[in-house]
């Protein structure tokens, strides 16, 4: 059995992620919370596959702008994708932890987390 590269293993958990993301807003009881964390860590294991691909070292974090400044020296278009990092940074710990402060998630941000998480993976992959 050949050994995958590092990143395709990244890649794969964030696909795993994706997948997860859009079946919570599948038939039967919609999670949309859980959809948004899914969405935030596959834009987060895309971002880590490609530094992990570049050799670049990152602290185990979960903020995407971090990540981007870290791979923007790579390729300056990367700062392309803040604005989708501050959408899913939103939901860091949506879905992992309780909070009171917590506003509830709705459908459509559901809908638009999962687009920018596939706006950051097919950059990612077309870089």
């Amino acid at each position: 059995m050949t050994a995958r590269p590092p990143e395709q293993v990244w890649f794969a958990k964030a696909d795993d992620d994706l997948e997860l993301a859009r079946r919570a807003l599948g038939p039967g009881r919609p999670l949309p919370a859980m959809a948004c964390y899914h969405a935030q860590q596959c834009a987060e294991k895309y971002l880590k596959g490609y530094l992990v691909a570049h050799d670049v070292p990152f602290r185990l974090v979960h903020d995407l702008d971090y990540l981007i400044q870290l791979c923007a020296p790579l390729n300056p278009a990367f700062e392309s994708l803040t604005p989708a990092a501050e959408i899913l940074n939103a939901y860091i710990a949506t879905g992992r932890y309780p909070s009171e402060d917590a506003e509830e998630v709705d459908l459509q941000a559901a809908q638009e987390a999962i687009r920018q998480a596939q706006q950051i993976a097919d950059f990612v992959l077309q870089t």
